[in-house]
Order: C-alpha cells, then structure tokens, then sequence
C-alpha cells in the first residue's frame, strides 16, 4: 500500500502551531515567528517526512522555484554541448548551489525556453554569438536574466564573466618567459564568442609589445579542431615551438596528436590551454589559464535569487569581472 503524503495540517498539530504560521515558515517569512517556534516546525517537518509540493507552493508565492539554463545548441554541431566538459561542471555546481537555496534548474534550448517560460522563475544564458540573437526577445519576458560571459551589446541582463582579455595577456607571457618565440593561437572566427575575441585581443597585443606579430587560427575550437590543426601543421612542417589553445577542449585535441606523431611535449611543441576543466586538464597535465567556474556558478546562484525574491523591483544589472590564474603542468 502506498505511504500516504503528510498534509500541512498535520505538520502543525505536530508542532502545536496554526497551519498559517507552517505556511509562514516554508515560504521565508519568520518576520514575526520566533526561534522555539522555528525550531519546532523544522523538527515537525524532518520527524514526520513533510514533503513540499510544488504545485501547491507555485499557487501561492506566484514561483515555481525553477532556473532555465539555457546554452545555444548551435555552439556545437547538434547536441555537442554535452560533451562540454567546462559546461556541464558548471550545471553541476549551479544546481548543487541552487538546491541549497530551494530552487532546482532545467536544461533548455532556445526554442524550449520561449515555449515553456511559464516553467521558469529565471534565466541562465551562455553568451555567443547564437546566443545574442535571442537576447532582445529574452529580456521581454520578464524574468532575471545572467549571461555567463559578456554579449556584444547590452541588453540590461546580468553579466559574470573573467577577465578574458588578461587569460591572453597571461598565456602569452608565461610562452615567452620560457623561450618560446614561435607561437600560434588557435581560436573561434571574430564575433563567434565575445569572450574569446578578448582573449585574442589580449594574447595579439601583448604579443605586439613584444615587437612579434601573433598568428592565428580559427576554428570550431572543439577536440577534432586542435589535433587536425597539430597534424596539418606537422605535415607542413609549420609546427611552432608553442601552440596557445584559448580553450581547454582544442588543446587536448593537440595533445592527441602529439602522442599520435610521436612529439615530444613539451620539447617539440609546448601546449597551453584556457579554462582548466575540473579533473580532465590536471589528469593530462595540461598548462592552462584556471577560470574560477565554482566561484562563478555560486555567484550566479546568488545573484538570481536576490533578483527573483526582490518582491517585483528589478535590480540595476550587476557586472561582475572574475580575474583568471596561471596553472602551469608539464605541457609547457
């Protein structure tokens, strides 16, 4: 026979208090509920195996304590941001943070978002170029709205990014600093993230101070883009003396190749990454550029909440700019 649902009434006969003040307690408002009082319901709650539901609860506060994250799927051919290992951390760390707080996060495309809005308290977006087509459209619907990554353009949504633009300045330094003159950059076509046009912008100028003119790469930037690109340079014996990834997911493509032609790394060519994907890049020993994913995932977390349970004032859009960290492995 199926365990019945434990009822609100029941929580209060438990705890001795009203079914109002139970209700009171599960929507945050202790303004005038005292800590015995507090206490007792929460007891009440654990003892009894109370469980929210979050229908009834979306009637009432007018929520429905659920995040959209939402990630173009054109940023890679068909579903390719699944294997997006820096991505998919940062799902995990946001829900993680997310349910700490009460609220639980959905997976979606753009035309899953527009199509079930009413499903969502908020937006999470990651900015690209596919992305910022929608943006006009997003911020219409009334909701809080947090790029990861800056847009092109200002759209009035929050934006917490890193300091792309010292990722480039910083990779190119530490290349230089260990002899390595030659180097070729490998990164999307201009406007594709705007976020790796600061890391170019950062890596060509310094690079440009250095009295030496950067040559680029563009591409996909996924795995098969850096081990074609190590081959193809390999075949023409273009190899340079250091090959800077400004993601972490074409550097290990490079690092494939490396192995697959017999060059020693970091002897023959030194490798450099950007982002430090938990686990994969340290397992590889791969030089990178760390961006601070779980500190941007938890301000995320934070700043939506605030947004969302602002009792309807919109909060004046929030930049915050992370800065980035040398990870220096085997690799270079």
């Amino acid at each position: 026979m199926a365990k019945k649902r434990v009822t609100l009434v029941q929580v209060a006969k438990d705890a001795g208090v009203s079914p109002a003040t139970v209700s009171h307690f599960l929507n945050g408002n202790f303004q005038k509920m005292g800590a015995e009082t507090k206490e007792k319901i929460s007891l009440s709650i654990e003892k009894l195996g109370y469980q929210v539901n979050p229908v009834a609860k979306s009637l009432i506060t007018g929520r429905m304590h659920t995040i959209g994250l939402v990630l173009s799927d054109s940023t890679y051919d068909g579903d390719g941001y699944f294997e997006d290992l820096y991505f998919l951390h940062f799902a995990k760390v946001i829900k993680q943070q997310l349910k700490a707080l009460g609220y639980k996060i959905i997976l979606l495309d753009f035309e899953e978002i527009f199509m079930n809005i009413q499903m969502v308290d908020g937006i999470i977006v990651k900015a690209t170029l596919d992305t910022e087509k929608f943006m006009p459209k997003l911020m219409d619907l009334n909701v809080p709205v947090i790029t990861v990554g800056r847009h092109n353009l200002s759209y009035g949504a929050h934006v917490l990014r890193v300091n792309d633009y010292q990722s480039g300045q910083t990779g190119v330094n530490h290349l230089l600093s260990r002899g390595y003159d030659k180097l070729v950059i490998l990164t999307y076509p201009h406007g594709h993230v705007p976020g790796f046009d600061d890391r170019l912008n950062g890596a060509s100028e310094t690079l440009q101070q250095n009295g030496k003119l950067p040559t680029v790469i563009t591409g996909d930037m996924t795995e098969t883009f850096g081990y074609e690109t190590v081959t193809n340079l390999a075949k023409s014996n273009q190899l340079p003396q250091a090959l800077f990834c400004l993601n972490d997911i074409s550097a290990i493509g490079a690092l494939k190749a490396c192995k697959d032609l017999g060059l020693s790394i970091p002897d023959q060519l030194a490798v450099l990454g950007v982002d430090d994907m938990p686990t994969v890049s340290e397992l590889l020993s791969l030089s990178t550029i760390r961006h601070p994913i779980n500190e941007l995932a938890e301000a995320a977390s934070k700043l939506m909440i605030e947004s969302i349970e602002s009792d309807g004032q919109r909060l004046e859009p929030v930049e915050e700019v992370f800065p980035t960290e040398l990870m220096v492995r085997r690799t270079s």
